[in-house]
């Protein structure tokens, strides 16, 4: 079968429909909601009186509003319960004492994770730079006759060229970067990760005795979010040390969180529980198939739950495990994975082939593939693959290194260096198979190996049951692995000093604290002023006030500086992304 580039992409087009009707339904319900109250409304002179409120829904508790492409869910029944926590640490000193000691820690974290995010960031703008002006410098491709592009560089140099080192940050782009399915999961990692931030902030608030306002979710035309709300008087009037505490203890959590991941992780809790559960580990010798997309002409082709054993001629198990094995096979350029051993075929058999689609680089006919014999004498025909990638019982098909180990009248043949062609030999499990002897099967496909591995959703654990879900493990490997990356992308994004995210909030924290530092001890109004009279006092006092005012616009200054300065840092990085995504 062939590959279906250019098709158009159906599951991004069904995400665009159902987010439309989606907020369409939303504003309709809000706009009945507004037309409501207004009927219902007493006469006014004004029409300024009449209810213009974004609000879809109100309780005694909870207020829902919509405005701009933005839900908000915000509530007060999360506020008795923060408030008798704060209470129960205010009884009990010590673990109080031994929490904000931690929290400390995670305060200090905080700073050293702010000035690493933004290295970080710098890091990764200058590779990101470097990775598009190599691909624009570097001749990887030439123009041929008709449009036909060609790689136009050596077998080293191409090597040192896809070897090159991936940027440390990379973009999350469903449908680009990451499959578009996985959407769910993302936005779920995303909304757990976000909760797990928040409430670092509430247990540092119940610390010093600081009372949650409302605490709620939020979406902005797909993005979730999470936020907790204290009284702005009581943060901004905290010590710095509580204030700094309170300001990178989201980030701490996350970074904690990422840390308890890592380590069940690292102590292979999967290879405890599926087991239990009634599924057994091919991790090193196979691929279990666990989803194919509907619009792949791979569907209905590979059967779920299929072992893939075997990519042409390489087996995928390895020292390292069949999933490094199957992605360096799927990422090789298609020149380089010939076949290493050929087939015997009739020397007459193979002369009488056609030849139109080895005299251009890309047949019309796309059951035909280019084959080549091997000798000093090569010619190159058009075959059908199938006659022996997948031969029938009846066929008996000898593989070859040259014609020497063929028989009378026999030439040793294989695919031609430049044809798209890949073999998928599969592990049947048993409720699968038609017949005792359908234990394996082997599919050929005929187009480029990315492909596959964009349409073909693979796992590591195999049900030992037909009744058994194949796809949970894959769901939660999934789940698993945006939950360790978004929580420490998490940590590092909002330590950014911008002055939206809590890294803002903490450079103000700390530029107000060595500011304090700095002033310690010096007098609003010295005593040799106000001993030398009323007039040189009301002098000091100008001369203080304008120092403070001096003081304020440094600060605003420096607070300018660095949010301009990170600000584009950010929106390079992020366009430099885009750029190497897509061109």
């Amino acid at each position: 079968m062939s590959s279906a580039s250019g098709a158009p992409p159906a599951d991004l087009q069904r995400v665009v429909f159902w987010l439309t009707i989606f907020w369409l339904a939303l504003y309709i319900v809000r706009y009945h909601r507004r037309r409501a109250s207004r009927i219902t409304a007493l006469p006014s002179l004004s029409s300024s009186t009449w209810p213009s409120s974004t609000e879809l829904f109100r309780s005694s508790a909870t207020r829902i509003t919509l405005e701009k492409c933005h839900l908000r869910y915000q509530s007060t029944a999360w506020n008795a319960l923060h408030q008798s926590s704060t209470a129960r640490l205010a009884k009990r000193r010590g673990w109080r004492r031994a929490l904000q000691l931690v929290y400390d820690v995670g305060s200090m974290l905080g700073i050293l994770g702010m000035f690493a995010s933004v290295l970080l960031l710098l890091w990764t703008t200058v590779q990101l730079s470097s990775a598009l002006y190599t691909r624009f410098t570097h001749h990887e491709h030439v123009h041929q006759p008709g449009g036909i592009l060609k790689r136009d560089f050596s077998e080293e140099d191409g090597d040192a060229y896809e070897a090159r080192a991936a940027p440390v940050l990379q973009l999350i782009i469903p449908g680009l970067t990451t499959p578009l399915h996985h959407l769910p999961l993302l936005l779920v990692a995303l909304i757990t990760t976000q909760v797990i931030h928040e409430c670092g902030h509430a247990v540092a608030a119940a610390l010093d005795a600081i009372p949650l306002t409302s605490a709620g979710l939020g979406i902005t035309v797909i993005l979730p979010s999470a936020f907790v709300s204290f009284p702005s008087e009581e943060t901004e009037s905290l010590a710095p040390r509580p204030r700094a505490r309170l300001i990178c203890a989201g980030a701490f959590h996350n970074l904690m969180f990422w840390l308890v991941l890592g380590a069940a992780a690292w102590l292979q809790t999967s290879n405890i529980v599926w087991p239990l559960l009634g599924y057994h580990d091919v991790s090193q010798y196979g691929r279990v198939i666990v989803d194919v997309d509907e619009a792949s002409p791979l569907y209905g082709h590979l059967p779920v739950s299929a072992v893939i054993i075997k990519v042409g001629d390489e087996i995928l198990a390895a020292p390292g495990g069949a999933a490094d094995r199957w992605n360096a096979l799927m990422a090789t350029d298609s020149s380089k994975s010939v076949p290493r051993l050929g087939w015997c075929a009739d020397e007459p058999w193979f002369a009488a082939q056609d030849t139109t689609c080895c005299a251009i680089r890309r047949s019309a006919v796309t059951s035909l593939s280019c084959f080549a014999s091997l000798g000093e004498l090569q010619s190159e025909h058009c075959v059908d693959p199938l006659h022996f990638l997948q031969p029938t019982q009846a066929e008996s098909v000898l593989r070859c290194s040259s014609a020497a180990e063929c028989g009378h009248n026999q030439l040793c043949i294989r695919p031609r260096g430049d044809q798209e062609l890949m073999s998928l030999t599969m592990h049947i499990p048993p409720w699968l198979r038609t017949n005792e002897q359908d234990s394996e099967r082997t599919v050929v496909w005929q187009g480029e190996r990315a492909e596959v591995a964009e349409e073909v959703d693979l796992g590591d654990w195999l049900p030992g049951h037909s009744w058994l879900p194949i796809g949970l493990p894959f769901v939660w490997g999934t789940l698993f692995s945006y939950l360790k990356m978004l929580t420490l992308s998490l940590y590092f994004f909002n330590l950014l000093p911008l002055p939206f995210l809590d890294g803002g909030q903490l450079y103000d924290a700390l530029y107000d604290a060595y500011a304090v530092r700095h002033q310690r001890g010096d007098e609003a109004v010295p005593l040799r002023h106000m001993e030398e009279g009323e007039e040189d006092a009301h002098s000091a006092w100008r001369e203080g006030a304008r120092v403070q005012n001096v003081n304020v616009e440094r600060r605003a200054l420096c607070r300018k500086v660095v949010h301009v300065g990170v600000g584009a840092l950010t929106g390079s990085c992020i366009i430099l992304g885009l750029a190497n995504s897509y061109l």
